[in-house]
């Protein structure tokens, strides 16, 4: 299996200059109604790409998959974040963590629709937690375009979105980025969010 999951990514190389050219920053309201209305089912738990010291509780349906990061050992950490997995909406990251005063709001696109979906069929298939942590971890080696939202940016001192090529470029991004802001630097609407996601993925 992990043979067959190398083969793919390292064919993703011979796409790239076609996808990149239909980029798009999906509506994460949509997403969100689409999670909602999904019955989901626990696979496992297990270690994640990017995460050294936690564990991840991994979640499927037909057409997603969602990692409720920070899940084992369970107890308070100062982070807390979600990955979901969709052909039509890429990968996306919620993260929260408390930076001193600060609670710090992500909402990620970390890979873009068009670059994942030729490798992922639909439905999903039946691949465990340390296969979609290898196909995280070779997409994210490959340096691949990417756009965040968050109330506190490290560069700019300040609320952000952006992306790591220019935006113009990517398609829906202007509304992308008036969906996320909107929850990113909104502590209730955050924290409906989180409570959202809390409830609905439980082991």
């Amino acid at each position: 299996m992990k043979n067959t999951i190398l083969a793919l990514i390292l064919s993703l190389s011979s796409t790239l200059a076609i996808a990149q050219n239909d980029l798009e920053a999906k509506s994460f309201p949509a997403l969100l109604e689409e999670i909602q209305q999904t019955n989901f089912t626990y696979i496992e738990t297990g270690k994640m790409f990017g995460f050294v010291s936690t564990q991840s509780c991994m979640f499927r349906s037909s057409d997603l998959v969602v990692f409720k990061n920070y899940c084992y050992p369970a107890r308070t950490y100062p982070a807390q974040g979600y990955t979901i997995i969709s052909k039509n909406y890429g990968i996306i990251e919620l993260y929260e963590e408390v930076m001193d005063s600060t609670l710090k709001r992500d909402i990620l696109i970390s890979e873009f629709p068009a670059l994942l979906a030729p490798y992922l069929n639909s439905p999903i298939p039946s691949l465990g937690l340390s296969d979609f942590s290898l196909i995280i971890e070779k997409m994210y080696n490959l340096y691949l375009p990417g756009c965040w939202s968050t109330n506190y940016s490290f560069y700019t001192e300040d609320k952000d979105a952006n992306c790591s090529k220019p935006v113009d470029g990517i398609i829906g991004f202007a509304q992308w980025a008036q969906e996320t802001q909107a929850i990113v630097n909104d502590e209730a609407e955050w924290k409906a969010l989180i409570k959202f996601m809390n409830a609905k993925f439980v082991k």
